[in-house]
């Protein structure tokens, strides 16, 4: 009998320390959501985003993709959700405007910016310690737009709005004291695949400027 007590003692020891060990590790492991369009969902690249990139590379953090195809901004109540299924996220990144911004004008850029900010006070009112990130959203290329993305009025006024939508999502970063990327000029002209979603390379760029930014952060 003292035999088995003596046995089963250093085993329970060492399944003890396994699961301390197992539990501290999840600990560790960081939620980042990532609430955004077509380009962070992965349309044009077989879902490989720059979130699916990330995920790949950085694997002591949990990079959810909460993208869906055609958000805007106005959208914003779709947050609300995104909250409840992610309760406790570490990271809130938000990289959103450039479906609102068809045909772009001051006022929809305004609308972007006073979106946001509703979509930030949510966060905060979820959960205070979430940290939050604003992306303001790569350009587009009007070179190599499709005619679909043309039909759609992916056009010069959007360009001349993301510039400005660049600045204001900065503003209002500062204003709120959130992080900011910008992604306006991270893309390269020739990494779209229609003028308007980057293809892999062009996602791989995002990826990077995101994590050069969270890393600063850690």
């Amino acid at each position: 009998m003292n035999s088995k007590k003596i046995i089963l003692f250093p085993l329970f020891i060492i399944g003890l320390i396994f699961f301390t060990a197992m539990r501290f590790n999840n600990g560790l492991k960081e939620k980042v959501v990532c609430f955004g369009d077509s380009i962070t969902r992965g349309a044009m690249v077989n879902g490989h985003s720059w979130v699916y990139l990330l995920s790949k590379e950085h694997k002591n953090f949990d990079f959810i993709n909460e993208g869906r195809n055609g958000r805007k901004t106005s959208d914003k109540i779709e947050i609300m959700q995104a909250l409840k299924e992610n309760p406790g996220a570490d990271y809130f990144l938000i990289m959103l405007g450039v479906n609102d911004l068809k045909d772009g004008n001051d006022s929809l850029v305004n609308a972007c910016v006073q979106n946001m900010d509703w979509m930030i006070s949510k966060i905060r009112r979820a959960d205070y310690k979430t940290k939050i990130i604003i992306l303001s959203p790569s350009n587009i290329n009007l070179k190599t737009m499709s005619a679909l993305n043309k039909k759609k009025k992916y056009n010069m006024n959007t360009t001349v709005c993301l510039i400005k939508l660049e600045r204001k999502y900065n503003e209002l970063a500062k204003e709120e004291s959130v992080g900011f990327i910008s992604l306006l000029k991270t893309v390269s002209p020739q990494n779209y695949v229609d003028g308007l979603h980057p293809n892999e390379k062009g996602q791989q760029q995002i990826a990077d400027a995101v994590w050069k930014l969270m890393k600063k952060d850690l």
